[in-house]
């Protein structure tokens, strides 16, 4: 069989087939205002803790998602997502997984940040998806100032910044979602103070860091928090730099008695 290239195939008027990247792109653009949509606003401020951020797609659409509410019992759940990749494939994830955290919710009322992470991971493998992603998930108790956090391998570690100190690294460790059938997440905690700043990034930020790998990016992250005073405008001024990046890159810091 003769095989016709798209010019041949235009030459007998016959027009190819092909998507129209201007129909593709104005669909994409939409994708991304819902996406923005249906996050909720940075700067809202709920029991006394202020939640800002800024996530910039590496393409229209993008694969790094975060929430935060407030639970019917009074505790706060917040969580940054970076899905594998980027694009439209990554988006529909996010949102997938964003519908699976407030199911987890409704299902489990007494839930924990390791509960969020295992159902999770549970509902990618359920669905077949062949895709993964690296999730912290926290629960704030701002009554008893207490924090409860759960890692599914994402990186950078998120980093605590308190008046005074030098800046921490929150510790743990644990297996993405959506690979592992038998994966663990564990539960961490810590008694948090009346003024402190935890500051959370996607693994796109390592590339606005020097280093040459992730233990050194990760040290100037901290000096990076450390010369922000945990300020989150700072923060992005320093790290969302005007520059093509391969991948989608968010910050997320939450606070509570930081002056910006």
């Amino acid at each position: 069989m003769t095989k016709h290239c798209p010019q041949t195939l235009d030459a007998v008027g016959i027009a190819p087939d092909w998507p129209d990247p201007d129909v593709l792109l104005e669909d994409q653009r939409a994708g991304r205002s819902l996406q923005e949509h249906v996050r909720p606003r940075s700067g809202t401020q709920l029991e006394g803790i202020r939640f800002e951020h800024r996530i910039v797609p590496a393409l229209e659409l993008s694969g790094d998602a975060l929430d935060f509410f407030q639970l019917a019992d009074g505790r706060i759940l917040a969580y940054l997502l970076d899905v594998s990749g980027h694009g439209t494939a990554a988006a529909l994830l996010s949102m997938f997984i964003k519908s699976t955290v407030r199911h987890s919710l409704v299902m489990h009322p007494a839930v924990t940040a390791a509960s969020v992470l295992a159902d999770v991971n549970q509902a990618l493998l359920d669905a077949g998806m062949r895709k993964y992603g690296t999730m912290i998930c926290l629960l704030f108790s701002p009554a008893a100032s207490l924090l409860q956090w759960s890692y599914a391998g994402h990186t950078p570690r998120p980093v605590l910044w308190l008046p005074g100190q030098t800046p921490q690294l929150l510790e743990g460790q644990g297996q993405p979602v959506g690979v592992f059938a038998d994966a663990l997440y564990v539960n961490q905690q810590l008694q948090l103070p009346a003024s402190f700043a935890l500051c959370l990034c996607s693994d796109g930020i390592l590339d606005a860091l020097p280093g040459d790998d992730l233990v050194s990016r990760e040290a100037a992250l901290l000096e990076q928090v450390q010369t922000a005073g945990g300020r989150f405008s700072a923060l992005a001024q320093a790290l969302l730099v005007p520059d093509a990046q391969p991948d989608d890159r968010s910050i997320f810091v939450i606070s509570r008695s930081v002056d910006e």
